[in-house]
């Protein structure tokens, strides 16, 4: 299984609990779509109007879905004991240490809870610490241990986007769902570009 073979890869994460939030389902944006594309069959008005008019309808019940589902929840490198609450500015409640973005609680949380850092990593190879985020760009996804009832195990420090899989040409972390591509975004419109 792929995801056993990352966590391998990963080392051995501990300490988090995780919940799939379920945001950037590759099926709710299928869904998203065809709703677009019926409401714009029905009214005529073109796909700009008719996705912003369908949008504005569903955020205030997509946010209280998420605010009622658990959140990934990742323990303090510092306390251990207390979960990190990660904003602009993570902070953990247990021991009151205070990150000044989620890169610098990634690179930390990477070095004390899962044993890896960049100095090692470039001198001796192997996997890199933190990655960069494809939805926001830090550098700040981790490795993460996926509970029981959930197939996650990457997450990101700064916006909680939440990762199951890898590019298999780049190793950027993904969204992936059973029938969407090996690889990513990114490196899809390349190998179009060059054909």
């Amino acid at each position: 299984m792929i995801i056993s073979d990352l966590a391998v890869a990963w080392g051995t994460p501990l300490e988090v609990e995780m919940v799939d939030n379920g945001r950037n389902s590759s099926s709710a944006r299928r869904a998203r779509q065809r709703a677009i594309r019926a409401e714009m069959a029905r009214t005529g008005d073109p796909y700009n109007v008719v996705a912003r008019r369908h949008d504005e309808r569903e955020e205030p019940r997509r946010e209280a879905k998420q605010a009622a589902r658990k959140m990934p929840i990742a323990r303090c490198p510092r306390c251990r004991q207390a979960e990190v609450h990660i904003d602009e500015q993570p902070s953990c409640p247990g021991c009151g240490a205070v990150w000044e973005s989620g890169a610098e609680l990634a690179g930390e949380y990477a070095e004390e809870i899962l044993g890896l850092n960049s100095y090692t990593w470039v001198k001796d190879g192997g996997e890199e610490p933190t990655a960069e985020c494809p939805d926001c760009g830090e550098q700040a996804v981790v490795s993460i241990q996926p509970g029981d009832t959930t197939f996650w195990t990457m997450m990101c420090m700064s916006c909680e986007s939440l990762f199951n899989d890898r590019c298999t040409r780049c190793s950027a972390p993904q969204h992936r769902e059973d029938g969407d591509l090996i690889i990513c975004t990114t490196c899809w419109n390349d190998v179009v570009s060059r054909s």
